[in-house]
């Protein structure tokens, strides 16, 4: 017992002598480490140094010398602090801990992108570097010249490998990546002219009118811009009860408070005597001080000439900071509200000036036609506006009252956020309003199309006359549709991980915008229904369109809604009351939420999947109608939308594409039948490998994308004339032409083309 006790003793000395020792004289290190720790810190503090210029350079020299330099000490001292932690366990010297695990958080930091990747590349960064130094600083202090040929050899090999692999990482981050050439689906392939005479004038040509520019803000505007000697003054409004953690550093550069935030707008007008529509645009989040109002400029010029106002509003000071916000350790809160809200209070100057004799816009703006245009984060302020538009009183707070009830008509959202803020924790439902939603399949921010969770829940009474579409464009990105953010998504270096060689060119992202804003515009602002037929089939728009892959979805308020699946769990029951729903030989049936890239969407379908191989029949899908019947309409449409779900197809090969029979029956039991390709047919999932190979399938890569169909009752009885589409009584969704897939299905109903344009 005392042996043990004294053989404990003598550990526990020698031990307290190691650390004595080890703190008083620490390793010195050796060549290999030295040229390791000198190699991997050099690269890493350039690239810092590079991203911090992205980050905060825009605020001028001062601010980003101090702001890299306080957080490189920042980052110095935590990864001391874990070395020294490390300290006792190390099998390396503590000096290179220190360095390696300060630089892996600098480099980490630098490769802003989906976690994985950044993981990986910083990773590779870091070993590749450390190794290439220390190999390289051996040879240069001579520790090879006595060693054996063969250890020579294996050096050298070691080093070369070393260095190869650094240059391989580093000429594969300067890579712009591979552009992916095939489309095989690309509109004029799908879109024969022959089906599309030229009746409709090119919407995104300058029109008449001539344009005037003008700028308006508060006094004191921390951007000299609004408060140029022709800019028209308006009042700091209190926003401080729709954001909460504005730091003090905000504060300071900004030159206010949440409660005094500014109204700043830059204009674009026609020349002539009005009134005119009202477009209003918002930007979404961006670094705070690169200021992304400008960025619109294109709508602006393009709206005006054809005679709309349209105003680009700033809410950059709702942006994320990485200086004011202490390097995201003190962010910016619960601004979502905000940016729809100040969108509010700027249509509150716009119907003082509209009323005000003198004022430039006196009379000029029409207050009961306004759209609202919204990019990324914007793309929901824009739904809060609405929705805020129609209510006494923010949910979270009823002591603040609201009189707004201006006349937004129609809303626009380009590659928009959704969920991010949920009034009372529900998400935003729309009545009686146009919706549009665009979105990039190569989007490298908002990488899941989330306007279709909006758009689903976008509803119309019996009796108005409105309609929503989107439209899902391959190449487009997410940058592109403002032309001061271009094809860069991610903050600086964290590009590099992308592939941006397959993006369609900015001009071509910019002329897709404009023609498709421009006809929701004219059709829902200046009542010109016969651009809905672009929306319908974009086949209309296949001479004005940049020639890539688009998938519309389409639907409005003169549908009579048959199944729309989003009502109970029953399989059997119709969203009409008193139908049926009927599947035969399916593979698969079900409703469900529609899986998205990274998880379920906000909306529901009917999941359907066949294999005729095994089926031992033809399989189908019925929706009966109820026992009494439906009204039809003298000029009914049977409509619906569909996506592929099948995930094994490659976009840029020439696949089969799914088809299928649709079949009408009436009370009489007389058929007809046509192919869903003589509509077009079902396009794949469009691949959009956003992430430069071999990293591609560390991301989703696809994701279903609803297609809207309709098919004229007329036409039915012109396959057989016996039909009476007066008398439908069911519609089936036949298998039998495609021998085996999946598909999701939603929005099946009668629409009335009585008094419509389109198609």
């Amino acid at each position: 017992m005392a042996e043990t006790e004294l053989l404990s003793n003598k550990s526990v000395r020698t031990w307290r002598k190691r650390l004595v020792a080890a703190i008083r004289r620490p390793p010195s290190l050796t060549p290999g480490w030295k040229g390791a720790s000198i190699a991997l810190a050099g690269v890493a503090c350039i690239m810092f140094f590079v991203q911090g210029y992205h980050l905060i350079g825009t605020r001028g020299p001062a601010d980003y010398l101090i702001g890299t330099i306080v957080f490189l000490l920042a980052v110095a001292l935590i990864a001391g602090a874990i070395a020294g932690v490390l300290h006792f366990a190390k099998r390396m010297p503590s000096r290179y801990m220190w360095l390696a695990l300060a630089s892996f958080i600098l480099l980490f930091i630098s490769f802003i992108g989906p976690m994985n990747v950044m993981f990986i590349v910083t990773l590779s960064v870091l070993i590749g570097s450390s190794l290439s130094g220390a190999l390289a600083y051996r040879w240069i202090r001579g520790s090879y010249r006595g060693a054996k040929t063969i250890s020579k050899a294996a050096a050298g090999i070691a080093t070369a490998a070393a260095i190869g692999f650094t240059a391989c990482a580093g000429v594969w981050l300067l890579d712009n990546g591979r552009a992916e050439l095939a489309k095989p689906y690309r509109l004029s392939a799908m879109k024969s002219a022959d089906r599309y005479p030229a009746t409709l004038a090119n919407p995104a040509e300058p029109g008449p009118y001539p344009v005037k520019t003008l700028t308006y803000g508060s006094a004191n505007s921390y951007r000299k811009i609004f408060n140029a000697d022709d800019s028209l003054v308006t009042k700091q409004v209190d926003g401080s009860a729709f954001v909460s953690n504005w730091s003090s550093l905000r504060t300071k550069t900004f030159g206010f408070g949440p409660e005094a935030m500014p109204l700043n707008g830059l204009v674009w007008y026609p020349d002539g005597d009005g009134p005119f529509p009202l477009v209003m645009i918002v930007h979404g989040n961006h670094l705070a001080t690169d200021y992304s109002d400008p960025g619109y400029a294109y709508l602006g010029e393009l709206l005006a000439s054809r005679g709309y106002i349209v105003v680009s509003i700033d809410e950059n000071f709702l942006n994320t900071s990485p200086y004011d916000d202490l390097f995201m350790v003190n962010v910016l809160e619960k601004e979502n509200p905000a940016r729809g809200w100040l969108m509010l209070e700027h249509l509150n100057v716009w119907k003082e000036w509209n009323g005000t004799k003198g004022n430039p816009f006196y009379g000029k703006a029409d207050m009961s036609r306004i759209a609202l245009i919204g990019h990324s984060r914007g793309g929901e302020a824009i739904t809060v506006a609405a929705t805020y538009n129609r209510l006494p009183s923010p949910p979270e707070n009823g002591n603040i009252r609201f009189n707004y009830n201006f006349g937004i008509r129609s809303v626009i959202s380009l590659a928009g956020t959704d969920g991010q803020y949920e009034p009372a924790g529900r998400p935003t439902e729309l009545t009686d309003l146009n919706y549009l939603a665009l979105q990039g399949a190569h989007d490298m921010d908002v990488s899941s199309f989330a306007g279709a969770n909006q758009y689903s829940r976008i509803g119309f009474t019996p009796g108005s006359d409105y309609f929503k579409a989107s439209v899902y464009i391959y190449g487009a990105n997410h940058g592109q549709f403002n032309n001061a953010w271009g094809r860069s998504d991610a903050p600086g270096l964290g590009n590099l991980l992308y592939n941006r060689a397959q993006l369609i060119p900015q001009e071509e992202q910019l002329q897709a915008t404009k023609v498709l804003v421009s006809s929701f515009l004219d059709a829902t602002l200046y009542g010109k229904k016969e651009y809905r037929a672009v929306f319908q089939d974009l086949g209309h728009a296949r001479e004005w369109l940049p020639d890539t892959m688009y998938i519309g979805d389409y639907s409005d308020s003169r549908t009579k809604l048959i199944g729309a699946f989003n009502e109970d769990i029953d399989l059997g029951t119709t969203t009409l009351p008193g139908g049926k729903l009927v599947g035969e030989r399916l593979t698969e049936w079900k409703e469900e939420k529609v899986e998205m890239k990274f998880g379920p969407g906000l909306f529901s379908a009917v999941r359907l999947g066949w294999d005729r191989g095994t089926a031992g029949g033809t399989p189908a899908y019925t929706v009966v109608l109820p026992a009494d019947g439906i009204d039809i309409p003298p000029n009914g449409t049977i409509v619906f939308s569909m996506a592929d779900r099948d995930d094994t197809k490659k976009t840029g090969s020439q696949e089969e594409l799914v088809d299928l029979t649709v079949q009408v029956a009436d009370r009489s039991g007389n058929t007809a039948s046509v192919p869903l390709s003589s509509a077009g047919g079902l396009l794949p999932m469009l691949e959009g490998g956003i992430v430069k190979r071999p990293f591609t399938s560390l991301m989703p890569t696809k994701e279903p994308v609803f297609q809207s169909f309709a098919f004229r009752l007329a036409d039915f009885q012109s396959a057989n004339p016996a039909f009476q589409p007066e008398r439908l009584s069911r519609i089936s969704f036949i298998f039998d032409k495609t021998a085996k897939g999946s598909i999701y299905l939603r929005d099946i109903g009668i629409r009335d083309d009585a008094d419509a344009s389109g198609p």
